[in-house]
């Protein structure tokens, strides 16, 4: 298994990591995934990061580089590589690689779990959206 940085553009407009990123976006569709990726792929800070095992890719996190934060913008494992470590170690070759003390994420309580198992420690917000408002976490690990 390894863990880079995704340069093909291609790929991350299709429907095969719109299938694995789906999980970690609200109501998600293709179109919106697709608009929303060809804004991270303008963005200078934000780099994504693929798991390949045999030339088949099973998970991508999202991440947001700016001068001396990094947040997670969205990571998200297949349905069917799930609950084998993929999401952490994705986490931790991350930091490794691009030399990261902390990095941080916003959840909700559906991936709070994941959230401390891989370390984060968690503060509880509450936000208010257009629909109503919504429990979150704002989640930090450090080296």
């Amino acid at each position: 298994m390894r863990i880079m940085l995704c340069e093909n553009a291609n790929w991350l407009r299709s429907e095969e990591a719109f299938a694995i990123y789906a999980s970690c976006m609200y109501r998600p569709k293709y179109e919106d995934y697709k608009a929303q990726m060809e804004d991270y792929l303008l963005d200078s800070s934000v780099k994504v990061f693929v798991c390949e095992n045999r030339g088949m890719k099973m998970g991508m996190m999202v991440l947001m580089l700016l001068e001396d934060t990094a947040e997670i913008i969205g990571i998200a494992v297949s349905d069917n590589a799930r609950r084998k470590g993929i999401g952490k170690q994705l986490i931790q070759c991350v930091m490794k690689s691009e030399n990261l003390e902390s990095v941080k994420a916003q959840t909700d309580d559906d991936s709070i779990g994941f959230y401390r198992k891989c370390g984060f420690s968690d503060e509880r917000i509450v936000v208010e959206y257009p629909d109503g408002a919504a429990v979150r976490y704002n989640c930090v690990l450090h080296k």
